[in-house]
C-alpha cells in the first residue's frame, strides 16, 4: 500500500529505528548469544512479519534495485536452501506485489545508530495474510523460526518487525480476536525461538486505510480502530514491545 517513500514519511523509519534502539536497551543480555561471524562486523538480525504494507507494495525506482552496503537477506523463497543474498528492493519474493518496503528504509536508519553492524534481514511478510495465516503452527511461521535458527549461526535475533491487521478488519469476530492471537503470537515466537524479551516492534495500520470509497462505511471504521487500539496498546500490555505511528505515506492505488 505505501507509496514511496518522501521526506515526511522517511521520519516514520526514523521513528521506527529509534523505537526499535529503545526497546534493545531495555534488555538484558538474554538475547546475546555466541556468535560465528561471516563477516569482521557484528551481525544485527531482524525478522519482518506481516501483510502487505511489511512485504513491500510501495512504487518501485530503478536506484531501488542497488543493493545497501551491510544489510543482507534470506529469501522469502529458497529454492536451493537458507543462503545470505545482499539486500535490495524487493525484500520479499513470494508475491508479483512484493516491491518497495519498509525493511530496507529501517536498515539504513539502524545502521546510522549501530555503524559496526551488518544487518540480517529475513523477510516472511505475506500480502493479504490474517494473523491466523501468520501464527504459531502456519507455514509462514514455522518457516519464520527455522530461517531465524539458522540466521544464529551468523549473528543475533535482535527484534521482529511487524506490519499487519487490514485483513482482520474485515469482519466483527476477527477483529474482536485480535488482540488475543496477537499477544500469544508475540509469546510462542519468543518461546520458540528461546529469547524471552525479544523486541517485537508493531508499526500501525497505514493512516490512510478506511478512507478510501471501498473501506469508509462506519461500521468497517469502527473495526479498523479497533486494530488500531490493540497495535497502539501493546507497549503497555506486553513487556520489550513498541509501537511506530506511520505518518505522511500515501497509498499507490487508492486501495485503501
Amino acid at each position: 500500500m505505501f507509496k514511496n517513500i518522501s521526506n515526511k514519511s522517511m521520519l516514520y523509519f526514523k521513528r521506527l529505528s529509534c523505537i526499535v534502539f529503545s526497546v534493545l536497551m531495555m534488555q538484558s543480555c538474554s538475547t546475546s548469544k555466541k556468535q560465528n561471524n561471516i563477516s569482521e562486523k557484528e551481525w544485527h538480525i531482524f525478522i519482518l512479519m506481516g501483510q502487505s504494507n511489511m512485504a513491500g507494495y510501495g512504487e518501485l525506482l530503478a536506484e531501488d534495485a542497488i543493493s545497501v552496503n551491510g544489510v543482507y537477506k534470506i529469501p522469502t523463497l529458497c529454492k536451493n536452501g537458507y543462503l545470505w543474498e545482499k539486500a535490495a528492493h524487493p525484500l520479499h519474493n513470494r508475491l508479483n506485489s512484493d516491491r518497495f518496503g519498509l525493511g530496507l528504509p529501517f536498515a539504513k536508519e539502524y545502521l546510522k545508530q549501530h555503524p559496526n553492524a551488518t544487518i540480517g534481514l529475513i523477510p516472511v511478510a505475506w500480502g493479504g495474510a490474517g494473523i491466523d495465516q501468520l501464527n504459531k503452527g502456519t507455514e509462514t511461521c514455522s518457516d519464520a523460526i527455522s530461517k531465524a535458527k539458522f540466521a544464529e549461526k551468523n549473528g543475533t535475533i535482535k527484534g521482529i518487525l511487524w506490519h499487519q491487521g487490514e485483513s482482520d478488519t474485515v469482519n466483527e469476530t476477527l477483529a474482536t480476536a485480535y488482540e488475543k492471537k496477537l499477544h500469544q503470537l508475540i509469546n510462542d515466537l519468543r518461546t520458540d525461538l528461546g529469547i524471552e524479551k525479544l523486541p517485537f516492534i508493531a508499526g500501525n495500520l497505514a493512516e490512510f486505510y478506511g478512507t478510501g470509497k471501498d473501506h469508509c462505511a462506519p461500521e468497517h471504521i469502527k473495526k479498523i480502530n479497533k486494530i488500531k487500539s490493540v497495535l497502539r496498546n501493546l507497549p503497555t500490555k506486553i513487556s520489550h514491545t513498541g509501537f511506530v505511528e506511520p505518518s505522511g505515506c500515501s497509498s499507490i492505488d487508492h486501495h485503501n
